[in-house]
């Protein structure tokens, strides 16, 4: 077993297995890889056993299981291509590309289906999957997003617990992420996107335009809090780990700051201590009026020690903090109490009426 190989591994257990990666899966790539050189390789290799077996269930029927093998295959591509810097370019295209090939035929196969959806995006579109709930509708609606190397794809094992409440979910890729990563670049104004996400929303008839809110991970919890503060549509709020500025960047792990620059398309360390610097929550929390759920690990290494404080001392509407102390970032270890917590807050909140969030002057 290669002492790095089995690091990396353990260092993101918590978040690959809240994602859906069984742990028998991270025991057998232990012996498996056998250097980091081979990472993504191997990977693929297990999305490959996962595709067989998908095959396997159609062949006899067996299409919600088919689209579950085919999920679990694109989700180990996911982790093949986005976890280590030292893989090439053309290593992480390929690999991130059958991720979606993957899921793309898992997709209509899930009970409800995750329908492919696109939507206009400045001069372009943004990609994403609609799941809506076998319930009475117009449904309410979560848009659900992520940060720097979480996508679409693997937030469908989250969106299982909205499906549960009768709230459907969109996701999508935003700059900087998955299927728009080789287009365009992270930007600071992420709630730009999240916005033309709810604007797409709102024109579906299966979607209550008046029951809807948004849900980011990671760096997408900071994007949720400014969606929350933008739009006045946002009707409830959830930062699953929050950075409330990136003032620290210096001080992050060179692991983490060149994560930061791959997102951004940055090359070196002064321009990112540059643009990061207008990464900053605030002037903004103070203008979030709409119910806000904060899930966060008080041994993050990204977010500043004092991003809770600062929140609640600016946040005007009702806030609700899930503190796991002895956790990391976005307490992945914790998901499993999290995550129904998240998909309960919202169901609460979500309820028909007319928009909550920031007034229009």
């Amino acid at each position: 077993m290669d002492d790095a190989v089995a690091s990396t591994i353990d260092t993101n257990a918590a978040r690959m297995i809240s994602d859906g990666i069984p742990y028998a899966d991270l025991e057998y790539l232990k012996r498996d890889i056998g250097s980091l050189d081979h990472w993504c390789a191997r990977w693929v290799a297990l999305s490959a056993t996962y595709e067989g077996l998908a095959g396997q269930a159609l062949e006899r029927g067996a299409t919600l299981t088919a689209g579950e093998h085919l999920w679990r295959a694109a989700l180990s591509c996911h982790f093949g291509q986005g976890i280590l810097m030292e893989i090439s370019a053309e290593e992480k295209h390929a690999t991130d590309l059958r991720k979606q090939q993957l899921f793309q035929r898992a997709a209509p196969l899930f009970h409800p289906p995750a329908q492919r959806i696109a939507f206009a995006f400045e001069d372009g579109v943004l990609p994403g999957f609609l799941r809506i709930p076998l319930v009475a509708r117009p449904a309410p609606c979560m848009v659900i997003f992520g940060g720097l190397d979480t996508t679409k794809e693997d937030a469908f094992e989250l969106t299982t617990y909205f499906i549960a409440r009768g709230i459907a979910v969109l996701t999508f890729d935003g700059p900087g992420q998955g299927e728009v990563f080789h287009r365009l670049r992270m930007r600071l104004d992420y709630e730009q996107a999240v916005s033309a996400a709810i604007d797409y929303a709102c024109t579906r008839p299966e979607i209550n335009e008046n029951a809807i809110g948004v849900l980011g991970r990671s760096t997408g919890g900071h994007w949720a809090c400014k969606a929350a503060a933008t739009d006045r549509r946002v009707r409830v709020a959830i930062a699953w780990g929050l950075i409330y500025h990136l003032k620290n960047f210096g001080s992050l792990s060179p692991y983490i700051q060149k994560r930061f620059l791959r997102a951004a398309s940055l090359s070196s360390m002064d321009e990112a201590r540059t643009f990061f610097g207008g990464y900053d929550l605030k002037g903004y929390t103070d203008r979030i009026r709409c119910p806000l759920l904060v899930v966060q690990g008080g041994r993050d290494p990204i977010a500043p020690a004092n991003s809770i404080e600062l929140l609640k001392a600016a946040v005007r509407g009702p806030l609700e903090i899930m503190a796991y102390p002895e956790s990391g970032h976005c307490a992945h270890d914790r998901a499993h109490l999290a995550k129904p917590a998240m998909a309960d807050f919202a169901a609460t909140h979500l309820r028909p009426g007319p928009p909550t969030g920031v007034p229009t002057s």
